[in-house]
């Protein structure tokens, strides 16, 4: 069932039970009105009924034949019955005819009682007079009122299953015409496809409402699935180049190799190029694996509290015969939380990369706390990064344009970068070309 089928039920629904209690309501109100309109209508028959039976010696004859003409106009199937209060044994017969014990204590204490019995109404009046006291009870079936009663059931029912069909209509078209921004999206979702994706783009709709905002996430998703590709594009193209060019060089080597007979020194020669282009090809191999490990699902990863001073006095000590100036203030803890392996790597790259790149000169590292941040500073006086690379740095098989020179894959600080920003860091980067190079790495403080 479609949203907006369901929506205009609900809609339908609440409509329905609404007027549902609106006319059963209006229904009873009808009736308790009928019914006090008819105990009015039989006061007076019973007050009719004293006159005529009592008050002809105290009327003048044009009054009392009035009264014979309303006596001798009767209700629907009237009836009257008339008790002498004084007379035990016709107070006795009242209980046949009062069924409420309390009524009937009422009406000999001088109340007037009105009560139903089937479709009868009746109503007794206590009647002090100069010949004695009497009981008058009069009875009779309001057939007006009953039939009143079955034509407005009838209307109310009608116009109850009216409106709730005409209720349904007037909201299958509110709804469609609502749900009509969302089916565009729909149709124009189900047209994106790979192929169209640089040109794909939603009509964002106007306003600042949900169907607008819906509107733009969507464009907003399709504009990172744009990037998304062209990084993947880049990135499978850049890795094809770079692993082409090892390997190319080992079947090189080898078909010249083969080519005739060699001299045992050349055969020794084209095994260390082979030797040589195996293991850069299988560093770039296991550099590309752990990029692409790193953010497998990395919230089921168990993550402890890591001291990155301490991560970073072990990667210094991996690298023995490189100079550095540490900066850590004296027994305090720098605790993250993360994964140590992770860390370790990302700060190998960053720290390997300015022992590279610096050419002995002293690397410079530095802790501090910046506000709600641990700051790790990674300072080298190497060949620093020309201006026009720096944007690109940590794309993957990024290599600026000053390091032809120097062995690297290009993939070390795209894995560093990648690492940091799954623990919820960031990355800076101050560089000036033949002056050197500062990492700025970012992680919040533990609260």
């Amino acid at each position: 069932m479609r949203i907006r089928t369901r929506i205009a039920l609900i809609y339908t629904q609440l409509t329905f039970f609404i007027m549902l209690w609106a006319f059963a309501f209006v229904y009873i109100l009808m009736i308790r009105n009928t019914e006090e309109v008819f105990y009015d209508l039989l006061w007076k028959r019973a007050m009719i009924t004293a006159h005529y039976n009592f008050e002809k010696d105290e009327m003048t004859e044009s009054a009392y034949q009035g009264v014979v003409e309303s006596y001798n106009s009767k209700l629907n199937s009237e009836s009257h019955v008339i008790i002498n209060a004084n007379d035990g044994y016709e107070i006795d017969s009242l209980k046949n005819i009062v069924p409420n014990e309390a009524d009937l204590k009422q009406l000999l204490n001088g109340k007037t009682i009105e009560y139903r019995v089937g479709d009868r109404q009746h109503l007794g009046i206590y009647y002090p007079d100069n010949e004695g006291d009497f009981i008058i009870i009069v009875s009779a079936h309001d057939t007006q009122g009953a039939e009143s009663a079955r034509n407005l059931f009838k209307l109310l029912f009608i116009i109850l299953i009216i409106t709730t069909i005409f209720v349904y209509m007037i909201g299958e078209f509110y709804a469609k015409k609502i749900f009509s921004p969302i089916v565009k999206i729909i149709n124009n979702v189900k047209s994106v496809t790979a192929s169209n994706l640089k040109t794909a783009d939603l009509i964002e709709e106007k306003g600042n409402d949900e169907l607008s905002e819906l509107s733009r996430t969507f464009n907003d998703m399709i504009h990172r699935l744009k990037e998304a590709f062209d990084m993947q594009n880049s990135f499978i193209r850049n890795a094809s180049h770079e692993l082409r060019n090892p390997l190319t060089a080992i079947i090189g080597e080898t078909e010249i190799a083969l080519s005739r007979e060699r001299t045992p020194q050349e055969y020794i020669e084209t095994l260390e190029t082979v030797q040589y282009e195996s293991e850069r090809l299988n560093v770039m191999i296991r550099a590309l694996l752990s990029l692409a490990q790193t953010g497998s699902d990395f919230s089921r990863v168990d993550k402890k509290q890591v001291d990155l001073a301490k991560v970073i006095r072990r990667t210094c000590d991996n690298y023995k015969d490189s100079e550095f100036n540490v900066d850590i203030p004296d027994y305090t803890e720098f605790r993250i939380t993360g994964v140590e392996a992770l860390l370790s790597l990302a700060f190998t790259n960053i720290i390997g990369n300015a022992i590279k790149f610096s050419s002995g000169k002293p690397v410079d590292i530095k802790f501090e706390k910046k506000e709600n941040y641990y700051v790790v500073s990674v300072s080298d006086k190497g060949i620093g990064i020309p201006y026009r690379d720096l944007k690109n740095i940590f794309q993957p098989f990024y290599r600026a344009g000053n390091t032809a020179t120097y062995k690297g894959t290009g993939i070390g600080l795209a894995l560093s970068f990648k690492i940091v920003d799954l623990h919820g860091g960031k990355i800076e980067v101050d560089s000036e070309e033949g002056k050197g190079t500062t990492f700025r790495v970012y992680f919040k403080l533990i609260n």
